[in-house]
């Protein structure tokens, strides 16, 4: 019998500083359904300030990667709150969750919004 393990928060979350100062509890937007290692934005255009999957195609504040998920969050029949890494962490690469259809270029973007608050997506050695 083979027992097999599902992705699990040590196959996207390599090091941080500390979980009181890297992640932040936030609301997800009703209608989102994120799995564990998603990178998220905000929707701040409507001032409501909701978290969703990061659009790189979006001019509403989410298409900037602010954060990674750290667990599975069905908010698809209203917001839910969820714990994002947002600053000073590593990342492993292949737990991330990039966007569904997102290209090459987009994808460094969003590595580059990650980067710019300290959060660095690495390939496992």
């Amino acid at each position: 019998m083979v027992i097999e393990e599902g992705k699990n928060l040590a196959d996207v979350l390599n090091f941080e500083i500390d979980k009181n100062y890297c992640r932040e509890v936030v609301m997800v937007a009703s209608g989102q359904n994120l799995k564990l290692g998603a990178v998220v934005g905000i929707v701040t255009a409507t001032g409501a300030a909701k978290i969703v999957s990061v659009d790189p195609e979006e001019e509403d504040g989410s298409d900037v990667a602010v954060g990674v998920v750290l667990e599975n969050v069905d908010a698809t029949s209203g917001a839910k709150s969820a714990v994002i890494v947002t600053r000073i962490a590593t990342v492993v690469a292949d737990g991330i969750v990039f966007p569904n259809g997102a290209t090459d270029a987009q994808k460094k973007k969003i590595t580059k919004d990650l980067d710019a608050r300290g959060v660095v997506i690495k390939k496992t050695v």
